[in-house]
């Protein structure tokens, strides 16, 4: 693919991106055409007896379940009537756990950050919704992947308990550390465990500052993008990160098992939000069984506000240093290695042809679409791949001030929200 980049020295910068108007204020900005891909939309009219199985993992600032309610929401309001397609699930399964290993005991600055085998039990896992169609026996299955479990702790100990005292206390957060819904009870709900007492919740969010207090849009972004948001980029890449490789290998056996138990081929589709990409390819690049199965299966990937760039700063090539590869799943899970590449999993995952192409549609390779707002300080262009079909689509997900500032919390995690950005990835023209 990549047209455009063909008779380019690999080593010279790219040109820069012709933008095209793709309707509702979108623009795709390539290095492919958005023409040469197949939308959510003809995949899913394509298949009325075959499941298609989007697989959705969230990015950094999760703390409770029902990530992609808001995706979920208004794709379904949007599917052609012809489909017959339910708004709300036919069928839920909650809380389906996933392994990540016996109980570590990781430690942060001397204090055990899973205090106790509970604690440690309430762990990632994937909430599935199906929803079934009147015009065949498949069905569109959403599989909500939470792995913030991992994440949580080391926030809330690390982070927000010593920023009370420095850029203000972050009054929701704190709840969710300690297990306190909004109405001030315990929430007692098999996912949430409480890393702070309501004592210590108390006097954090009595907490006077000492000294000068934080111009109060500072704070806010510090709060909201840094504490509890680029926080969890790096605890992926530290030793957290053989977790968050087990629990998406989990995650993506579960799918696989559906596609076994029915009996027939199943279209994996893989939507994933800013870090969640890069820890989806960070397990792929560990050859990790089901991971590779189902990705390598899979021809369909959307980004929102990916962070690959950025992260990819961790995993850079050095010639110098030479790999072995791991003798087993096992032992790629166990070792932690920062000299693989993320672009050259993704060129590993371009050379896997898709062995089930979807009929009446006109993919013949595999597509990446990116989505993200200009505006957003937290994403990054996906680079061209050979062999996949990239498209970086810009949008816009809210309101900004002459042009001169745009709420960061929305412009990062806005897409499942803006309708522009689900029409497309139906194919509609809005």
């Amino acid at each position: 693919m990549s047209d455009n980049l063909e008779n380019q020295d690999p080593q010279q910068f790219p040109p820069p991106p012709i933008s095209r108007p793709a309707g509702g204020g979108l623009s795709e900005t390539g290095p492919d055409l958005l023409s040469a891909t197949t939308s959510l939309g003809e995949i899913i009219s394509a298949s009325p007896n075959a499941a298609v199985h989007i697989l959705f993992v969230h990015g950094i600032r999760a703390g409770d379940r029902g990530v992609s309610k808001t995706f979920r929401t208004n794709l379904m309001q949007r599917l052609p009537p012809s489909l017959g397609t339910e708004t709300t699930p036919t069928k839920t399964t909650w809380a389906h756990r996933l392994n990540v290993g016996p109980w570590p005991h990781i430690t942060y600055m001397g204090k055990e950050v899973w205090p106790t085998q509970t604690a440690w039990n309430m762990g990632p896992f994937v909430d599935r919704f199906e929803y079934a169609r009147a015009d065949g026996d498949g069905a569109i299955v959403i599989d909500e992947i939470n792995w913030w479990p991992l994440a949580l702790p080391l926030r809330c100990i690390a982070l927000l308990q010593p920023e009370a005292y420095l850029a203000g206390p972050d009054l929701e957060d704190l709840n969710t550390c300690a297990a306190v819904g909004k109405d001030g009870e315990p929430l007692n709900d098999g996912i949430h465990y409480p890393f702070l007492s309501r004592a210590d919740l108390g006097t954090l969010k009595a907490a006077k500052l000492a000294g000068s207090v934080a111009a109060w849009a500072n704070g806010y972004v510090k709060r909201t993008l840094m504490d509890w948001g680029l926080s969890d980029a790096i605890i992926a890449l530290g030793p957290m990160q053989k977790y968050l490789h087990l629990a998406i290998n989990g995650a993506f056996d579960y799918a696989a098992q559906r596609d076994r138990q029915q009996g027939k081929a199943t279209t994996f589709i893989v939507v994933s939000e800013s870090l969640g990409s890069f820890i989806v390819m960070d397990a792929y690049s560990a050859s990790l069984p089901a991971v590779q199965a189902v990705l390598d299966e899979t021809a369909y990937i959307y980004f929102f506000a990916n962070q690959f760039a950025l992260l990819e700063l961790g995993r850079l090539t050095d010639p110098s240093q030479t790999t072995t590869a791991p003798a087993s799943a096992t032992d790629a899970v166990a070792v932690h290695a920062p000299h693989v590449s993320l672009h050259k999993a993704l060129q590993r995952w371009a050379e896997h042809n898709n062995t089930r192409p979807i009929a009446e549609t006109k993919l013949s390779y595999k597509q990446i679409i990116a989505f993200s707002d200009p505006s957003d300080a937290l994403t990054f262009r996906v680079p061209a791949i050979e062999g996949v079909a990239v498209v970086n689509v810009y949008d816009r997900n809210g309101f900004d001030f002459l042009r001169i500032f745009a709420e960061p919390v929305a412009a990062h995690t806005g897409h499942s929200s803006n309708r522009h950005v689900l029409d497309l990835m139906l194919g509609r023209q809005t």
